[in-house]
């Protein structure tokens, strides 16, 4: 690089630079952990589970959809049918070849079941979802940002005050 004023031609390159440790934007939310939440939320099903629990009655004492409670009992490992057993491996089949999507829909034509219900017998990849009557501690940024979001979509479409005040539950 010319020291001309600084100005660099085309196939110059800036010497890197190591960043600073903590540098950058600070996190709005330093106390949300999805890993922390899904962990927490696992551990309680399968504590339940392990008693002879339905998935509803564990459903009801989490306050979770069914579906959810089976996807955190495959994700633990614990949760086996017959179902799951073959969604599991014919999507594993699919996924040395495929991306995650073509994998997905793969699966469901081959057992003649929907895109939904395959991915609901298939572990957590990430974090797991709240419920929207979630407290705001518990949700992520984009969550809390999403909620925001459809509340204002609600108010402007139905200017009352429940739709200001939604009522909780």
């Amino acid at each position: 690089m010319s020291n001309d004023g600084g100005v660099r031609s085309v196939g110059d390159k800036r010497a890197y630079k190591p960043r600073k440790p903590g540098g950058g934007r600070k996190k709005l939310k330093p106390e949300y952990d999805a890993g922390k939440n899904l962990k927490e939320q696992m551990d309680a099903a399968v504590a339940l589970y392990e008693e002879d629990c339905s998935l509803q009655s564990i459903a009801d004492a989490l306050a979770l959809n069914p579906i959810k409670v089976r996807k955190l009992l495959i994700t633990a490992g614990v949760y086996e049918s017959e179902v799951a057993e073959k969604v599991k491996n014919t999507f594993e089949e699919y996924r040395e070849t495929q991306d995650y999507k073509t994998a997905i829909l793969l699966t469901a034509n081959t057992l003649q079941l929907s895109k939904a219900s395959v991915t609901s017998y298939l572990p957590y990849q990430k974090g797991v979802y709240f419920p929207s009557t979630a407290d705001k501690e518990k949700i992520s940024v984009g969550a809390e940002r999403q909620r925001r979001y459809r509340a204002m979509k609600r108010w402007r479409a139905d200017s009352t005050e429940e739709n200001f005040w939604p009522m909780p539950g």
